[in-house]
């Protein structure tokens, strides 16, 4: 008999503590005119906390920023066996030229890679179904184990 190869994925590293997250927005790309608006890089502080007891690893924020009224209230990830992977529907706030607000339809994947270091490297990635801002939009992202401060 001949049986075929078992599949199966790299065990899910440990993603816990608190670690500073930077959306790089200032090298932001993408076919959107949101992509195109020049932005700051910002850095947030978020406390994250891994369950692998279900057999399915998952990463949840257990503490951190408040999200806007426009975003999920709780953000989790799953780990796919070669990265955390998060994907969510939501309403992204397109501002336009005269500065007004919209909110467009919006679904994003987001990932991170753990790397040899102990940090994380991702992509925040965004499709804007209609609206102002229709397009991608995607925003390279990096997670450092530091503490608060």
């Amino acid at each position: 008999m001949v049986f075929a190869p078992v599949a199966s994925a790299d065990p899910a590293p440990a993603w816990n503590g608190w670690y500073r997250i930077t959306f790089h927005t200032d090298q932001k790309s993408g076919t959107s005119i949101a992509a195109k608006q020049g932005e700051e890089a910002y850095t947030a502080w978020y406390k994250i906390a891994t369950d692998c007891a279900t057999g399915n690893c998952v990463a949840s924020v257990v503490d951190g920023p408040t999200p806007k009224d426009n975003a999920a209230k709780s953000t989790t990830f799953e780990w796919t066996g070669s990265q955390w992977s998060r994907t969510n529907s939501w309403r992204w706030d397109c501002v336009l030229p005269d500065r007004t607000i919209t909110f467009d339809p919006a679904s994003s994947v987001t990932t991170y890679n753990p790397q040899p270091d102990g940090s994380l490297k991702g992509m925040f990635a965004t499709n804007i179904g209609s609206g102002a801002c229709q397009g991608t939009v995607y925003i390279p992202l990096t997670a450092v184990a530091a503490t608060p401060g």
